[in-house]
């Protein structure tokens, strides 16, 4: 009989309960969930499984093989010293954390304390809520980086869960963690920004968002199919320089100046990296590129 994996979840956020309620699924793992409010933990404990305990942070810290940190970035540093310098993880044991930012120099302190191995692993998905992070994780992509005695265990895990593992250089999180937010987070901002222009056109938002959706989804369909550049269309990539001074000139004209100076800007800067890609793909030439750029850069 093959020896389970004691997997110890320190902080049942939306990510750590997903991921312990998957591992759990593939009984490979000894899932225990170590909390400081118990109560709480147990009701989430029981949305994993019947077998999960729950226990204080100390005592899982102490029984897992693998340890993840699934807390928020600002503590995971704080904590990871508090753990290992009460001498709390097992020597030899795999201390990890889920931060897309931050690498896994944050837990070194499990390392030279303690003599865990220390990683990072993130889930390149987003978490609104456990039911839909359930749906969507597997099939995803987790980015991992690490000591080297680690990274076999954790790619192990990310696979049994049903995710594809990706290995990432430590150096390079944070770069990784800002093309995620750009991708999901500003794509977000930005759709409240088109819905905000469209308000202010006079068109009810949630009649316009019916209209814009299946264009946003033709777009990333596009997007996925022959890559952004071909992808781009409209007055930049066809280098109408005209149209595009007729949208400053009218956002400009926005009664509240704080509202048209902050969607100016935004429009502004999305102008100049469209035009980036438009000169890349070759649609318009180098010196509409910058007579573009000097529009959407000027002060209006």
């Amino acid at each position: 009989m093959t020896t389970k994996i004691t997997l110890a979840i320190i902080g049942p956020g939306k990510v750590g309960t997903t991921i312990a309620n998957l591992a759990n699924r593939t009984q490979q793992y000894n899932v225990m969930i170590g909390a400081r409010d118990k109560t709480k933990a147990k009701d989430i404990a029981r949305l994993i499984g019947d077998d999960v305990a729950v226990v204080d942070i100390h005592a899982a810290a102490s029984s897992g093989d693998i340890v993840l940190l699934t807390v928020a970035d600002d503590v995971i540093n704080h904590l990871c010293t508090a753990l290992s310098q009460a001498k709390t993880f097992k020597a030899g044991a795999i201390v990890a954390h889920c931060s897309g930012a931050l690498s896994s120099d944050e837990l070194t302190p499990a390392r030279e304390h303690c003599h865990a191995h220390i990683a990072s692993m993130h889930p390149l998905q987003t978490f609104p809520n456990l039911k839909s992070a359930l749906a969507r994780l597997a099939g995803s992509y987790c980015y991992y980086e690490g000591d080297k005695d680690a990274r076999a265990n954790i790619k192990q895990l990310i696979t049994c869960i049903g995710m594809l593992p990706i290995k990432i250089q430590k150096e390079s999180k944070s770069l990784y963690h800002a093309a995620a937010v750009v991708a999901c987070n500003y794509l977000s901002a930005l759709m409240d920004a088109s819905l905000e222009l469209g308000e202010a056109a006079g068109i009810d938002r949630k009649t316009l968002w019916q209209s814009l959706e299946p264009l946003v989804s033709s777009t990333l369909e596009n997007i996925n199919t022959d890559g952004p550049e071909k992808a781009l269309t409209g007055p930049i990539a066809r280098g109408d320089i005209k149209t595009i001074d007729q949208h400053l000139h009218s956002i400009n004209a926005l009664p509240s100046i704080e509202q048209a100076e902050r969607l100016k800007k935004v429009y502004s800067a999305m102008g100049v990296q469209s035009a980036y890609v438009a000169r890349r793909k070759g649609s318009i030439t180098e010196e509409i590129q910058t007579d573009l750029n000097n529009i959407l850069e000027a002060k209006h």
